[in-house]
């Protein structure tokens, strides 16, 4: 039997740590590149390429957000950030339907942000206990300048009584949104949210069509999901959170603390009876799961799988119990409390386990305090727990049935490489030639990309009667930038296939190159 029960331990640990690597802490694709692919190619061709590449994506992203805003102050577009779960690096994908969790963008304001000294004056007034709070005005230019966005508030005083409106501003943003149409699918179908008291317009964006031509699939991922929520940007730290600046912690170090208040934090257009603003601690939260150890990083994701694999059949109204916010603020509070000497992988069993009783204990006591500001209790109107409690305890015991939630909730790495193959109809028909030819060819790399451009086309046709055409001008400029290194990346791969796989000379220019 203790046989039977180390395998079946094993199998749980092996399955925990068979979780690919995801990039985590990042805002943008940019980020993604510089820190997780760039560093994996040994080729200068190739990092300048896949720089440039994450520089026009982030180039893009913004200039199709900044549509959704105004060309004049005040309601204009400062910067758009990946926040939520690709952020973290625990957004779920299921690559056989092709389907994938929300993706989060955080729209930064322009023309305003609260300054230290604005917080110390009161203009950022919180409700004690809570995260909500309100943002006063009391520049006379700022209040001109955003007089369509205000309301006067009955419980200030005289010389704060105008505060800025979070409905008004998420009402102008879906407004624009509407006007303007999809920000990366032009022609796809979408349904966008109506406002109300939470924090972002949810958006989902349905491919129209069956995306198959010619017998290959051409979209993948025809369902997508997007949450934007607007923010606004503040200097230093919040006054009401000072106490996790210096209390006692196995994690994280007094740098990592540092660089998070350096960092600053947002107020987020999430409305309630405590006040028109919730704080925001993504910055902070992005530097703590960036810190996060591979193990650490691993074990949340499988925490999670637990929890997304089962929480349907726990209750129908699960939505209203347990949210991703809960499990991450469960993994904040415990790697704070846990040496990071004892994230080991013999371990790793143990801290799964332990995050799930703290769900559980959570649930149970209807108590689960904010990690930055422990005072607010996430889980104060948790409602209809008792029998979720249950099945998770039930569940918590049997070893197997959380080996198998993981290994049906995360691909693993063969599982993304036949996807990625199969991601590009044609994409292995230059390799192919240039073994017919006996010759590798970077321009037979790029008349690739022309053919999948034109089955792009073929399908747009087929599925809406017409091309998409309203990023035709950055688009082509994207294309002119990106053609010379990716032509010059693209000869250096041919030259080392036709020398390693074709045993080609090497000619002597080339020696001189390497």
């Amino acid at each position: 039997m203790a046989q039977a029960d180390t395998s079946i331990v094993t199998r749980l640990r092996n399955a925990i740590l068979k979780i690919c690597r995801y990039p985590r802490g990042c805002r943008r694709v940019s980020d993604i590149m510089a820190r997780y692919l760039i560093p994996s190619i040994p080729e200068k061709e190739g990092k300048e390429m896949y720089k440039t590449l994450g520089d026009l994506y982030d180039e893009h992203v913004f200039n199709s957000a900044n549509n959704y805003f105004d060309s004049q102050a005040p309601f204009q577009l400062e910067d758009i950030l990946i926040s939520g779960s690709v952020n973290e690096g625990t957004h779920k994908i299921n690559l056989e339907t092709e389907s994938m969790s929300d993706t989060d963008f955080m729209l930064i304001l322009k023309n305003i942000k609260v300054t230290e000294e604005e917080q110390k004056k009161g203009n950022l007034t919180v409700k004690e206990n809570t995260a909500f709070v309100n943002l006063y005005l009391t520049d006379e230019d700022l209040i001109k300048m955003w007089a369509d966005f205000l309301e006067t508030s009955s419980n200030a005083s005289y010389e704060r009584s105008t505060k800025l409106s979070s409905m008004k501003l998420k009402e102008r943003f879906r407004e624009k949104y509407i006007t303007y149409g999809p920000i990366f699918t032009p022609l796809a179908n979408e349904d966008v949210e109506d406002v109300d008291e939470g924090p972002s317009i949810a958006v989902c964006s349905k491919i129209p069509g069956n995306a198959v031509t010619n017998q290959s699939k051409i979209m993948h991922f025809p369902l997508a999901e997007f949450d934007f929520v607007l923010a606004i940007k503040c200097d230093g730290w919040p006054l009401c959170a000072q106490e996790w600046l210096s209390r006692p912690r196995c994690w994280p170090n007094q740098d990592i603390v540092q660089a998070i208040v350096e960092c600053g934090f947002h107020i987020v257009c999430k409305r309630s009876s405590e006040g028109d603003f919730r704080l925001s601690y993504s910055n902070a939260e992005t530097i703590l799961i960036q810190n996060l150890s591979d193990l650490q990083h691993k074990t949340y994701r499988a925490f999670k799988s637990f929890v997304n694999h089962y929480k349907n059949e726990w209750s129908s109204n699960i939505k209203k119990i347990i949210c991703s916010y809960h499990l991450k603020t469960i993994l904040l509070w415990y790697c704070e409390k846990s040496d990071p000497r004892d994230w080991t992988e013999e371990r790793i069993v143990g801290h799964l386990l332990s995050l799930i009783d703290d769900l559980i204990s959570a649930l149970k006591e209807r108590n689960l305090p904010m990690y930055f500001m422990p005072k607010y209790n996430l889980m104060e109107q948790l409602d209809g727990s008792t029998e979720v409690v249950e099945k998770i305890v039930e569940l918590r015991f049997n070893l197997h049935s959380i080996t198998e939630a993981i290994i049906c909730e995360e691909p693993n790495i063969l599982d993304w490489m036949n996807f990625l193959f199969n991601l590009s109809p044609g994409c292995l028909q230059p390799f192919k030639k240039g073994i017919e030819k006996r010759n590798f060819d970077p321009k037979d790399f790029l008349q690739n990309i022309y053919t999948t451009e034109n089955l792009y086309n073929e399908y747009w046709i087929n599925a809406a009667g017409k091309i998409p055409t309203r990023n035709d001008v950055q688009g082509k400029r994207a294309k002119s930038i990106l053609t010379g290194p990716f032509m010059k990346y693209m000869d250096k791969c041919c030259k080392s296939m036709n020398r390693i796989y074709l045993n080609k000379p090497v000619k002597e220019e080339d020696e001189n190159e390497n």
